[in-house]
């Protein structure tokens, strides 16, 4: 992190962090230790990036780690499927990132990252490292060529404009500096520069170190805010235009702003920052919403129009959203569907489903069948003695509403979450979204009870951030 000079350097000191948190302390490593190695290292990847573009090393990352998802206990053949993955995760770069198919070749950090894994493969199967440019020696063992190709540079012809859909902010400043020892959280000093309004915002680091890469109007606001921190070092500024520029000058290609809209948005209305990070990293608008806090008609409106989308996508996730949703939709310049979730994880569930590069019809189509196949389950606190659908609830107990209707209440909540997740029947997968102010021993008891109470199913946990509602589940 420390020597970490761009945004790619950033991006692999935390694919090294996430390799290191899954690895330390283990004398032996196994196929499926790299498995989880893999996903920790993806995961902390795209933790350091607000606004994931597509076509770089991130997406080859994952469609690595997706690639090894239920791998094996052998460490070579995981490492040779996440290899042999990389190599047209690499090619696809050139392609899904505009500036990578206006210069006519792949991303330099993906293929620096497949350049790396593969060293990692050729110490395991004890053949020599190839070079950046070699052919791959034969595996150990094994008389034929090794089939797997390395993904070379693209040899087409650079176009000399892009296709106009590359992010441009006229009179911008790239700002780099570190922080040694800071005294604020990553997480704070990012939300508080994206709340004044920079872009790219890049921070990352634990207690000992914070790396900060972010594009601003006002570079010395930037760096006061980083001074709430602590001490700055390694201080770099430098005017995007004038690099802009220069990279024109030196390679003749010409990347001009955005001309063209998407042809597809998605609106999410979400209540906690970690929803809102999910949201981002799958292509949709967040706005801040959910109970005793419901977006106004105005400020979906601002949502829909800030997608630069021709056709948008509005979730509600909440029943009392959807009237406003309905009335923003009416009096929009373009053309807006609403489709109608009543809770958050109904809502991620039909959200997971969308691809920004369908058009709108199979967009809408996709979501709308997950709709129907979408159910939630919400856990929160009684707060006062009542009478709900003819059960006694006691003030302080536990209840789980399923689909918006109470199934299960208690003092115990983890029994209670497991007897309403019983409703779910037979499933692979459950999400356990996980409150704002809940600690480690009460995650571990309710994804506990959901293992006991869906048995067979994956239990996946994220954090959703969200108030009110220690857990929110979703399952398929």
């Amino acid at each position: 992190l420390m020597g970490a000079g761009g945004n790619s350097d950033v991006i692999l000191s935390q694919i090294i962090r996430g390799l290191k948190d899954a690895l330390a302390g283990k004398e032996e490593i196994t196929g499926r230790d790299i498995c989880a190695a893999y996903a920790s290292a993806c995961e902390h990847a795209y933790k350091s990036v607000t606004q994931p573009a597509p076509g770089t090393m991130l997406t080859a990352l994952a469609d690595m780690a997706d690639a090894v998802a239920d791998g094996t206990d052998d460490p070579a053949e995981v490492l040779r499927t996440a290899v042999d993955a990389g190599v047209e995760a690499v090619k696809r770069t050139r392609d899904a990132n505009p500036m990578n198919r206006a210069a006519g070749v792949v991303d330099a950090g993906a293929r620096g990252l497949w350049l790396l894994l593969d060293g990692a493969l050729a110490k395991v199967e004890g053949r020599p490292v190839s070079g950046a440019t070699a052919e791959p020696a034969p595996r150990a063992g094994v008389g034929a060529p090794v089939e797997r190709s390395e993904p070379a540079p693209s040899t087409s012809p650079p176009s000399r404009e892009s296709e106009g859909d590359v992010a441009s902010w006229a009179g911008a400043y790239d700002v780099q500096y570190l922080i040694v020892s800071p005294t604020r959280s990553a997480e704070e000093l990012k939300a508080e520069m994206m709340e004044f309004g920079a872009d790219c915002v890049l921070v990352v680091g634990d207690e000992t170190a914070l790396k900060i890469h972010v594009h601003t109007l006002q570079p010395d606001k930037i760096m006061a805010i980083g001074l709430t921190a602590g001490r700055i070092g390694d201080v770099v500024v430098e005017d995007l235009e004038a690099m802009s520029a220069e990279h024109e000058r030196a390679t003749g290609i010409v990347v001009p702003p955005p001309t063209a809209p998407a042809p597809v948005g998605v609106v999410a209305v979400l209540p906690g920052d970690g929803f809102v990070e999910i949201a981002r990293s799958l292509g949709a608008t967040p706005l801040r919403g959910g109970a005793t806090m419901n977006p106004s008609t105005q400020e979906l409106l601002d949502a829909v129009l800030a997608t630069h989308a021709d056709h948008v996508v509005v979730l509600p996730n909440d029943r009392n959203v959807i009237a406003a949703a309905h009335q923003a939709a009416a009096i929009a310049d373009r053309t807006v569907t609403v489709i109608p979730t009543r809770t958050v994880p109904q809502g991620m569930g039909v959200l997971f489903k969308f691809e920004p590069t369908w058009d709108a019809a199979e967009a809408i189509t996709a979501m709308e069948r997950a709709l129907e196949e979408a159910h939630g389950l919400e856990v929160t606190n009684a707060v006062r003695n009542s009478t709900v659908e003819g059960q006694r609830i006691r003030a302080g107990e536990a209840i789980a509403l399923f689909d918006g209707r109470l199934v299960a209440h208690g003092p115990d909540e983890a029994e209670v979450l497991g007897e309403a997740a019983r409703r779910f029947g037979d499933v692979e997968l459950i999400t356990l979204y996980v409150g704002s102010s809940v600690g480690p021993d009460r995650v571990e008891r309710a994804s506990d009870a959901l293992r006991r109470a869906c048995k067979g199913a994956e239990v996946e946990v994220r954090d959703g951030g969200q108030p009110n509602y220690p857990f929110l589940v979703a399952a398929e």
